[in-house]
């Protein structure tokens, strides 16, 4: 069902580099969420870092990187326009640009229905 032909343009799709599944175990030195303390804590503080465990295990299940689930999933979606990446280092750019080349496969996108089934809007909890 289409909304007025109205696309969304993706921010954050990693949500602060949480789907990286970099923060699954804590600060990391030198991060944004470690580097600014408060800064989308509510990804860190909720039932959002189980969900985010989940997400990166079902992509690891699949030989692929959080990153690569994370923004493939965007790119699978018929209403997003475009996507809004950010990152730190050119490894991380490099990531991001070639998870663009990435087709989820129906037993992926199915983990990732179920998972959302889960944890409906995580982060408010």
């Amino acid at each position: 069902k289409k909304n007025c032909n109205v696309g969304l343009l993706a921010y954050s799709p990693l949500a602060g580099g949480s789907l990286s599944g970099k923060y699954n175990e804590g600060d990391v030195e030198g991060a944004r969420l470690s580097l600014f303390p408060g800064y989308m804590s509510r990804f860190r503080s909720s039932l959002a870092l189980e969900a985010i465990k989940e997400y990166t295990a079902l992509a690891r299940e699949h030989g692929l990187t959080p990153t690569e689930l994370a923004l493939a999933w965007c790119k699978s979606r018929w209403f997003v326009t475009s996507t809004i990446i950010g990152a730190t280092t050119m490894e991380q750019l490099k990531e991001n640009i070639d998870a663009f080349g990435v087709d989820l496969s129906e037993e992926v996108l199915e983990g990732v229905d179920a998972i959302n089934k889960r944890y409906r809007d995580p982060a408010m909890f």
